[in-house]
């Protein structure tokens, strides 16, 4: 059984690196889309201000026509109050609507003013995040041909040790000793065998029975931590 466990702490040298490639190539990908959701997230943003900043616009031109039409009701107002001059009633009633224009006449232009401003600093602040989302676009194409590398640099990798692990994968492995390395290879993140330290399994850090302390420097069959599961190896 000493033999096995020596042959599974080879195969073991060998998985732990895969393992290790493996996670490289699943989080590579992840960080990417996380990324693109971020650039994706910035420029929804960017579209929503420029639609804010358009919306302003149109009021604003709105209240410029009405201050416009207003101003040219406000004329022919004022052109008929000079002909009324005899009837003071009308003329009254005349200038109370000039009166009245020209609140609204104000109030449109203030209105409008206010609304300038805001839709000006909403397309500076357009123009300031764009510039930014191009500025990490730019960087993002770097970083994406660099995880195109890298990718490819893990592919090439995880062939040569699978190679490797082939070759090591041989008659001094038990198959039922395999499929149980094999099993906890994945249940435990690439370690399926943990040192013992005194009474200590490496792998979960929780002390097992003394019985099963001797056991493991017997040697003579595989012994299991009792918390973790793996397989107890005592390096001494």
């Amino acid at each position: 059984m000493r033999e096995t466990l020596t042959a599974l702490l080879q195969l073991q040298e060998i998985d732990r690196q895969i393992f290790r490639v493996q996670s490289e190539l699943k989080r590579l990908p992840v960080e990417r889309e996380a990324k693109k959701a971020e650039f994706e997230r910035k420029k929804a943003r960017i579209d929503e201000l420029r639609r804010e900043a358009q919306l302003l616009r149109v009021r604003i031109k709105e209240l410029d026509d009405l201050a416009t039409q207003s101003r040219q009701r406000m004329r022919k107002v004022e052109h008929e109050a000079a002909s009324a001059r005899q009837d003071m009633a009308l003329l009254v009633a005349f200038q109370h609507e000039i009166r009245t224009l020209k609140k609204d006449i104000g109030a449109a232009e203030e209105e409008g003013v206010g609304l300038i401003d805001k839709a000006d600093a909403l397309d500076a602040d357009v123009k300031s995040q764009s510039e930014a989302l191009s500025a990490d676009l730019e960087l993002f194409a770097q970083f994406n041909a660099n995880v195109e590398k890298e990718v490819a640099a893990a592919r090439t990798k995880i062939a040569e040790l699978e190679g490797q692990r082939r070759t090591r994968t041989h008659a001094r492995v038990p198959e039922e000793a395999l499929a149980l390395y094999t099993r906890l290879l994945g249940a435990r993140e690439g370690l399926a065998i943990a040192d013992l330290e005194g009474r200590t399994c490496q792998g979960c850090f929780m002390e097992i029975p003394t019985n099963m302390v001797v056991r493991v420097n017997r040697g003579t069959e595989l012994v299991q931590c009792p918390s973790c599961d793996r397989i107890l190896h005592n390096p001494r």
